[in-house]
């Protein structure tokens, strides 16, 4: 289920972008539910040509064949294309460099907003004057990725490989809160209407209580060390590095709830947000 959810992470982007666009009120939304329906659309059909075309044998390009588990694609591209078999290859690279910018928009986005209400420094809320665009919240969100991936590439590559499974837990994570926070804010309309009921209240409280059963469930299996590529004191390296990433982010949660310039976020003091802003 989780694996599901990790392949269609990032069709979400559109609604972190929601203050850049027209009619924000509307476009995000009917953006993310009809890039939703787009994507179904084209892995279902992807997936069903491949299986027609290159069938589940063992041999040759089937999909059986262990040496085409890395990918399929590369394996079949001359063989579909011929000459023009490195289109495919251009069309993976396109495709990885549109899954870094859907990794990075929308933590800078979040972070932006986390810096205009002071749940973090004022810093990270400032627009760059010419892009328009969160600046210094997409200069942090990008070294730290960067940063991250090569210290992992050089300490393990299957720690890295790990790592990237457990990222499965964090998408199970903040979408179950996503659905909490959606049934919980809106709660006080959800007696208004049976449209209300639903889409506020019921599908949401649905999502987030799945979501929440799917991650407790994946981090058992992930405390199984045979479950990735390595160990770590007798406990799996995908459970090791989701526990150790989800615990830094409520070490910072912590360290902002006392910090001066973030204290009244959590305090529920507006005036100090507002007065910490202004010196920012």
């Amino acid at each position: 289920m989780l694996l599901a959810l990790f392949i269609y992470w990032g069709w979400d982007t559109c609604l972190a972008v929601n203050e850049e666009t027209e009619n924000p009120r509307t476009t995000p939304g009917r953006g993310a539910v009809i890039s939703a329906f787009v994507l179904v659309a084209i892995y279902v059909s992807v997936a069903l040509l491949v299986m027609m075309y290159a069938t589940v044998g063992s041999e040759g390009i089937g999909l059986g064949n262990e040496a085409n588990q890395d990918d399929v694609f590369v394996a079949m591209k001359d063989v579909v294309l011929g000459p023009w078999g490195w289109l495919i290859v251009v069309a993976v690279l396109a495709s990885v460099l549109s899954s870094t910018q859907t990794t990075i928009l929308p933590t800078a986005r979040g972070t932006l907003s986390m810096g205009v209400h002071g749940a973090l420094p004022a810093k990270f809320g400032e627009v760059h004057p010419r892009n328009q665009t969160p600046g210094f919240s997409t200069q942090v969100m990008g070294a730290a990725a960067i940063a991250y991936y090569v210290a992992m590439s050089f300490l393990s590559e299957n720690l890295l490989s790990d790592s990237i499974s457990a990222i499965s837990l964090f998408i199970a994570f903040y979408y179950a809160l996503t659905g909490f926070a959606c049934f919980w804010y809106f709660r006080g309309t959800l007696r208004t209407s049976a449209r209300n009921l639903w889409f506020r209240g019921m599908l949401p409280l649905t999502g987030a209580l799945l979501l929440t059963a799917a991650f407790f469930i994946s981090a058992v299996q992930m405390w199984d060390p045979a479950y990735g590529d390595t160990e770590i004191f007798g406990v799996g390296g995908a459970f090791i590095s989701g526990v150790v990433l989800l615990a830094l982010g409520v070490v910072l949660a912590v360290v902002c709830r006392f910090l001066p310039s973030t204290r009244g976020y959590f305090t529920g003091n507006p005036s100090a947000v507002a007065a910490a802003r202004n010196q920012g």
